[in-house]
């Protein structure tokens, strides 16, 4: 099944989340698609509050659930915030680092740089989905914003159903797709300090420059880190 089938399907059922047959497995289709709204997402999940305890039911593989961990355990989160002020949060690990010390040393160390929380409105419970990106920025353009609030949407259908409560959900993931992506994050970091010891850039400087050409040349984040790393460019311009 394509992924344009994959919407269907999810669409067709959020429609009418009662014709479900199986809604664990659309909500396993979800968060995987969730992992394609963006260039650079890298990871989906779900988080829901039970009295004063959060927990991960829906997650696209094993990265998506040690972030929503690692704000557990903090006591504070992106996800956490969304669910329980049932706000809409986009994180950045650059300007967030003081509000989210905790999370964000973790969300670095795994190679993820951005995300975006949404809250749902189908289940009991307060909940949220999270998106999680390699790159900064990886989810202000228009439409991967439209496409997570469209997901946000199915899923809150979905999540409506009684009998999917307390399950855990997950997709099985390769262990291929998760060191490809953090092989991505590295080659960003790599990049960044390179511009950042020829130009004497901040770390942020070093990524808008980055972020800048991707968006002007319409390329890829990555393509970009690699021509600098390859052509040992001193500056990164449009």
């Amino acid at each position: 099944m394509n992924t344009h089938q994959q919407w269907a399907e999810l669409l067709s059922a959020a429609a009418e989340p009662k014709s479900a047959s199986d809604p664990a497995v659309l909500l396993r289709r979800a968060v995987e698609l969730g992992r394609d709204i963006a260039p650079d997402a890298v990871a989906c999940s779900v988080t829901t509050i039970d009295g004063d305890r959060y927990h991960t039911p829906v997650f696209s593989d094993d990265l998506a659930l040690d972030l929503d961990r690692a704000q557990y355990e903090s006591g504070d989160g992106p996800c956490m915030a969304a669910a329980r002020k049932r706000r809409d949060h986009q994180f950045d690990a650059e300007t967030d680092r003081d509000r989210f010390p905790g999370f964000t040393e973790a969300a670095i160390a795994r190679g993820v740089r951005s995300s975006i929380s949404l809250p749902l409105t189908g289940p009991d419970l307060p909940s949220a989905i999270n998106v999680y990106g390699s790159s900064r920025y990886a989810f202000d353009a228009e439409r991967p914003q439209a496409v997570a609030h469209l997901l946000a949407r199915c899923v809150s259908a979905l999540m409506a159903r009684p009998e999917l409560a307390g399950q855990a959900i997950a997709v099985p993931v390769s262990a291929g797709r998760i060191e490809a992506a953090q092989a991505r994050a590295r080659l960003i970091t790599e990049a960044e300090e390179a511009l950042m010891a020829r130009g004497s850039l901040s770390r942020s400087d070093a990524m808008t420059l980055l972020i800048r050409r991707s968006r002007a040349q319409r390329r890829s984040i990555f393509e970009v880190a690699h021509d600098v790393l390859r052509a040992g460019e001193a500056e990164v311009a449009p």
